[in-house]
């Protein structure tokens, strides 16, 4: 009756064959298979197998495979590092936040230069002041120039006001 080997055994056995067991399971390979003679039988199966497996043709794969295998490759990786940023990052990527920054720091610096702008006009228009201003004060002055211009004298005015002649002037404005 042949003896059935469960999945760790025949994958010990198989490592054995490929070299990646520790020198202590070598050990227990090895005594296995000098008293063992089922043991033995599974490991020349599995040499044949080996044998038979290295006469096959070598298949190569076609350059459309190799490309669409590589492209595929491509954006899983490209997927999982998106999702990996997405993670790290909450709802904004890297870039979104180095962009959100640069547009506050832009805004911020728009709205301090629009400040500046703002108060250097009213305390240049409370502080300065306007050269058209003195000549509003003595627009009426001004308008009659020509008149003040024609007395010779300050007593010859005082003279025409006692005598009446400015209330009279000013009530035929009135009128």
């Amino acid at each position: 009756m042949k003896k059935e080997l469960n999945n760790q055994e025949l994958e010990k056995l198989v490592a054995y064959l490929d070299g990646e067991v520790t020198e202590q399971e070598a050990i227990e390979v090895e005594q296995s298979l000098s008293t063992d003679e089922e043991t033995r039988a599974h490991v020349d199966g599995l040499e044949r197998t080996w044998e038979l497996l290295d006469k096959l043709p070598i298949a190569k794969a076609s350059q459309e495979f190799t490309d669409k295998t590589l492209s595929t490759i491509k954006t899983v990786q490209l997927e999982a590092l998106a999702e990996e940023e997405q993670k790290r990052g909450g709802f904004l990527s890297r870039k979104s936040k180095q962009q959100l920054r640069r547009a506050t720091i832009a805004a911020g610096w728009t709205l301090g230069l629009a400040c500046s702008v703002l108060v250097g006009y009213l305390i240049t228009n409370q502080w300065v002041p306007d050269e058209s201003d003195p000549l509003l004060e003595e627009f009426s002055f001004i308008e009659n120039l020509d008149t003040y211009s024609e007395v010779q004298s300050l007593e010859f005015l005082e003279a025409l006001k006692k005598s009446g002649t400015f209330n009279e002037i000013a009530q035929q404005q009135k009128r």
